[in-house]
């Protein structure tokens, strides 16, 4: 039915003929719902009532005095559906009609006119769903902006946790170094402040003669040029690796000892190779010495802590099922069966916080199984614990 409640739903119709207006607007009349009607003849009127209306649907005829209906859709589609009606079926232009926006194109027709209500009450609900549509993708796009924003912040939370944690690792691979070096510097020094006290000595008795004391200085020289020496292992030990190449492992073996052997033969610590010396490798060199002292350094500290008796550590190089293997096994009573499995996890650690990070062994598998494409393994055996380097 017909009302004037601006509540129901506003209907504009654009018709030039009075007899298919009053056609279309009794069906409307006679149909159960409500609608406000207003009917206009001309393109120019219809673009008037727009305005003033704002209207749920637009009715329009493709041909008018001023124009036709399909000026009328760009300016009506974006607010609200567009049946085009027409005299004469033209299979083209309700195919540009529809490409146009039209929400519908309609033939004008003596059986049609009584159906026009059930056809605004389809489009009315066509338009409603497609409204109901657009806004649920506009919710999913904002949904799915959103959450690439989040993802994106989530990602560079990631970086710089993971930017913390390398730097924390430098920082405690920097306080072993250090560590090694003064190990590696306690003898020179001790040797070059001996040197010194003699040719003091030897200089106020009056009895230093040239040839002791160039003597005494080449040693000192010496001794010298090792500490530098020490330094540029050092250097290169921790240089960042660039691109992947091969290496021996027993090279990679025997740069990670120069850098320690004072400090385990200061604790008596013995170290034994069993190598093959013809087995390689591709990936990083520096970093797989970095892997390997970390486990020797805590191979050190825990017979340190544990005072092993005749503390030992087993190095063995092989090559098995096509893998190069890197064993280093000690005899320090091996980690307790309940902190195993968890060994690898960042931050853990069963030292005090000052004297472990917990990141050491999450870095070297890091390193090993994701810069390298390896496997890095724990297990106990015999009075110790194994370390496995598969690459």
């Amino acid at each position: 039915m017909l009302t004037d409640n601006r509540d129901a739903p506003r209907i504009l119709l654009v018709e030039d003929d009075s007899s298919h207006a009053d056609l279309m607007k009794r069906s409307l009349q006679d149909a159960p719902e409500e609608y406000c009607l207003e009917i206009v003849a001309t393109l120019s009127q219809a673009r008037a009532a727009m305005a003033r209306l704002t209207p749920n649907l637009v009715l329009t005829d493709y041909r008018l005095p001023d124009g036709d209906g399909s000026e009328l859709l760009e300016t009506a589609r974006r607010l609200c559906p567009v049946v085009l009606t027409t005299s004469q079926g033209n299979e083209q232009v309700a195919v540009d009609a529809m490409k146009a926006g039209a929400l519908d194109y309609v033939v004008k027709s003596a059986a049609i006119f009584p159906e026009m209500s059930r056809i605004v009450q389809r489009s009315l609900r066509e338009w409603s769903l497609i409204q109901q549509r657009k806004l649920a993708e506009d919710e999913l796009k904002l949904l799915h902006k959103n959450l690439e924003a989040r993802v994106v912040e989530m990602v560079a939370d990631l970086r710089r946790r993971d930017a913390a944690m390398i730097q924390q690792n430098r920082m405690a691979a920097m306080g072993e170094m250090i560590g090694n070096i003064a190990h590696q510097w306690r003898q020179p020094l001790n040797a070059i402040a001996l040197i010194v006290q003699s040719l003091q000595a030897e200089y106020d008795s009056g009895t230093l003669t040239r040839e002791e004391m160039h003597g005494d200085i080449n040693e000192v020289m010496k001794a010298l040029l090792y500490m530098s020496r020490t330094i540029d292992d050092f250097r290169n030990f921790f240089r960042e690796d660039k691109m992947k190449r091969d290496f021996l492992i027993s090279r990679a073996v025997t740069n990670c000892l120069e850098l320690v052997s004072a400090s385990l033969k200061d604790n008596n610590i013995l170290v034994e190779i069993e190598a093959d010396d013809e087995v390689t490798v591709t990936g990083y060199p520096n970093e797989y010495a970095q892997v390997l002292l970390n486990i020797i350094s805590n191979a050190r500290d825990t017979c340190l802590e544990r005072c092993v008796v005749n503390p030992r550590i087993l190095i063995r190089i092989a090559r098995e099922n096509g893998r190069s293997l890197l064993v280093v096994r000690d005899n320090c009573g091996g980690i307790p069966d309940d902190l195993l499995p968890r060994i690898f996890d960042l931050y853990f650690t069963t030292r005090g916080p000052d004297k472990g990070t917990g990141i050491g062994l999450y870095m070297s598998r890091m390193i090993i199984e994701q810069n390298m494409g390896g496997r890095l393994t724990a297990r106990n055996v015999d009075s110790g614990a194994e370390f496995r380097i598969e690459v």
